[in-house]
């Protein structure tokens, strides 16, 4: 299976603009040190003010021009999954980005009908920027729009959820409802986890237990930019129409790993949509068991 090629775009062409302008108020270069985030904290002198800037270390991954060490992608694999019945008619592509933790592609996974089926549902809730009736000059809505999705509310939902649940092994009994993401140009997000990290979303999902995976289906194809990326892992997801993309939120121990940590890049042409499944721990508990290495070592007494 041919891994899509990630192509140079104007993000990277715009950062080039922009970083000469920092030189006009920067005047004499201080100090830098590497954060735990993997953020480069650069200290600058304007004037007799110390300014500090971040230079994210992982633009190369945005605009494309990252290319992954041979020591690493020669440990990843793709196979055909045919774990169960269904998966010996039509098996799942399976594409390993990351083998710990894992982050994997499932491609051809959701179909051109399905997908406009999706879509047409959110025609009452999304509004497009364009030309208007009274007007040559397009009106720009918010870039990143959402509704959700209930398993009864159409048959393609639940035929979704059906297929992820094969797909994954693991059951959506308690997931919650199929989230779609419409995007238009300059739509980004910044770094987040899917784990539950508030008070608030711990008392809400108490039944459900902690998001234990991420499912993410990408319905169309990007020209430029729009990324999914993991910058600690180094690991980089093009929008490529139709591929599932899958990872655990936890580590063996049911704590949030850090490392799961990604940003969606800026969209830099077109309009992104992707509809997004989070899994929960509960009615899991058999098929994604904790590790035996994961349980507390016992406190020595003195």
């Amino acid at each position: 299976m041919k891994r899509k090629t990630l192509g140079n775009n104007r993000f990277g062409q715009c950062l080039g603009t922009l970083f000469p302008l920092w030189i006009v108020f920067v005047v004499v270069y201080v100090s830098g040190q590497q954060g735990d985030d993997g953020t480069l904290e650069v200290q600058m002198k304007d004037g007799d003010k110390v300014v500090k800037v971040q230079l994210e270390p992982f633009m190369d991954m945005c605009r494309g021009t990252y290319k992954l060490p041979s020591a690493i992608a020669s440990t990843l694999f793709c196979w055909y999954d045919v774990r169960n019945t269904h998966s010996l008619l039509t098996p799942s592509k399976v594409e390993v980005l990351s083998n710990d933790p894992f982050v994997a592609l499932m491609h051809d996974m959701v179909y051109d009908g399905e997908i406009a089926q999706l879509q047409a549902l959110g025609d009452t809730h999304i509004k497009r920027s364009g030309i208007t009736n009274d007007s040559w000059l397009p009106v720009f809505y918010d870039n990143h729009q959402t509704y959700t999705l209930h398993d009864r509310d159409h048959p393609v939902v639940e035929r979704l959820t059906r297929r992820i649940e094969r797909a994954t092994g693991l059951s959506c009994e308690t997931a919650e409802d199929l989230k779609m993401i419409y995007n238009e140009v300059g739509a980004f997000k910044t770094s987040e986890i899917d784990a539950i990290q508030t008070k608030a979303e711990l008392h809400r999902f108490a039944y459900a237990g902690d998001r234990l995976a991420t499912v993410l289906l990408f319905l169309n194809d990007v020209p430029e930019g729009g990324y999914t990326i993991f910058p600690k892992l180094r690991v980089v997801i093009p929008p490529q129409k139709g591929t599932l993309a899958f990872w655990y939120n936890l580590k063996a121990t049911g704590e949030a790993n850090p490392l799961m940590k990604y940003s969606i890049c800026p969209l830099m042409s077109d309009v992104k949509w992707t509809a997004k499944k989070l899994i929960h721990t509960r009615g899991n508990e058999l098929r994604h068991p904790c590790s035996p290495d994961a349980a507390p070592k016992p406190k020595q007494q003195n």
